[in-house]
């Protein structure tokens, strides 16, 4: 006579009859479960149990995790806003219902998984301790994020809409008044202007509108193909240089890239003029682009990204507005920080290379 498989193991035997015991029918389901990490806690949140998908979700055996606290699981050094953890107090007295959290997890190799851990109270008459659900909802929580990105730049286009097109029509009205009134044509020519302006800002909006939907197809891009296109297009810069430094390829909308990229090449140039140094390279999750010139002023790293913001005289401050909505669209991220020659550096981050 043999015992029963251990639970704690990462493999079972096969069924023999229709009539295996219902623990072994239980641990056979355990097993079986491929999208999520059903493993067991005692009342005091020690890992008791440890089946094959715990170990395929973890990368974790279960020497590495029995009697372990659940807590070794979560990544608390991640740092999240709306994180859901565990309590210090949790454990203290048995709970009633199931309870889920939403949390930062670490794998044994030390990547991370936004995850979602539901802990059930089991009893048989009396408490025994937790059934423990764990599944990777990090696809999900990317595209929430994404979301919220883009309501934030609805928002944000619905006010300058608001803002930006209120202000010139003001000055229309009141020209118009001043025209009706004394009949000077110099009246007539400020509302020509105004309008030529407003026609500017409505292509620019629209611009930017066109480029905020998810990228639901992406497909491979080769990153260097794309930013030489996107270099060619500057035309008459031609004291500016380019050096690149070869990024792996990426998941994109490569038209959509490309902008980003003609983008943040015009930015180096109108800022720092025809003889601009501009450098791409890669980064661990994504890339960066910097350039030679002024820089970024104090406190505006976050600001530069701002529908209608401009240092520059005649600029209308929607090139790294569209860079930002580009990015955020493929669920990336983009910050604003300086070059090592003092120069404005931009990095892209977030995104999973192909390769």
């Amino acid at each position: 006579m043999t015992d029963d498989p251990d639970p704690a193991t990462n493999a079972l035997d096969p069924p023999t009859n229709a009539s295996e015991s219902g623990d072994h029918v239980a641990r056979r389901l355990l097993e079986g479960v491929s999208t999520h990490a059903i493993f067991m806690l005692n009342a005091d949140g020690n890992i008791i149990a440890w089946p094959a998908p715990a170990m395929a979700l973890y990368g974790h055996d279960a020497t590495a995790v029995l009697d372990r606290h659940v807590r070794m699981l979560f990544a608390d050094d991640e740092g999240e806003a709306d994180s859901n953890s565990l309590l210090g107090d949790f454990f203290a007295e048995p709970r009633e219902e199931s309870v889920e959290f939403e949390h930062w997890h670490r794998r044994a190799d030390g990547s991370v998984f936004w995850g979602t851990l539901t802990l059930s109270p089991l009893r048989n008459g009396e408490f025994h301790g937790y059934a423990a659900i764990s599944r990777d909802t990090t696809t999900a929580k990317e595209y929430e994020r994404m979301l919220e990105r883009q309501n934030d730049r609805l928002k944000e286009f619905t006010d300058i809409l608001a803002h930006d097109l209120r202000n010139p029509l003001n000055v229309i009205e009141g020209s118009l008044t001043l025209y009706e009134e004394a009949g000077d044509e110099e009246h007539l020519e400020r509302i020509g202007e105004t309008t030529n302006r407003m026609a500017r800002l409505v292509d620019d909006l629209l611009r930017v509108a066109r480029q905020g939907n998810v990228v639901s197809d992406p497909e491979p891009t080769d990153v260097g193909e794309v930013v030489e296109a996107a270099w060619r297009s500057l035309g008459g810069k031609s004291g500016a240089t380019l050096t690149y430094d070869p990024v792996p390829s990426v998941s994109s909308d490569s038209d959509r890239l490309r902008e980003l990229f003609e983008n943040l090449f015009q930015n180096a140039t109108d800022h720092g003029g025809d003889d601009a140094a501009v450098r791409v390279g890669p980064l661990d999750t994504g890339f960066f682009i910097e350039d030679d010139g002024p820089g970024i002023a104090d406190g505006c790293e976050e600001e530069v990204f701002d529908h209608g913001f401009t240092t520059r005289d005649g600029g209308h401050g929607y090139g790294l507005s569209v860079v930002r909505t580009i990015v955020n669209a493929h669920g990336w991220d983009v910050v604003a920080t300086e070059a090592e020659s003092g120069g404005a550096r931009f990095e892209i981050t977030g995104i999973d290379f192909l390769g």
